[in-house]
């Protein structure tokens, strides 16, 4: 099962630029905000300063998004590894079919969400 079948995610969220913030921020609350905001691997400070330059947090790292979004190997061999981020996955909305992808949005998402806290 992935998210858009667990949470019943609606086809005008799921497909529409508009509807991204919308979805991960279902997603995330769904898992609870406070444990998938453990899972962010850079610390306040450094999402802040990167946030100035760049709201989707492209100029941190990928691979350690990657990394806690449970993947390794970089793109041309992305190897599914698990995190803590995949078990909540699986313990709070019972999702086993996922991507890195998915993972990372989660995570930038929650990361601008606790910015502009």
């Amino acid at each position: 099962m992935n998210f858009n079948e667990a949470l019943n995610i609606p086809d005008e969220i799921r497909y529409t630029n508009e509807g991204f913030k919308q979805k991960y921020s279902m997603i995330i609350e769904a898992l609870g905000y406070e444990d998938v905001k453990q899972c962010v691997p850079f610390s306040i400070d450094e999402l802040k300063k990167a946030y100035e330059s760049d709201v989707h947090f492209n100029n941190l790292p990928l691979r350690k998004w990657d990394s806690a979004a449970g993947y390794t190997g970089g793109p041309a061999r992305c190897i599914r590894v698990g995190s803590r981020l995949t078990r909540l996955y699986w313990e709070r909305c019972k999702v086993n079919t996922y991507s890195c992808s998915d993972g990372v949005c989660i995570l930038k998402e929650c990361a601008r969400m606790w910015v502009e806290e």
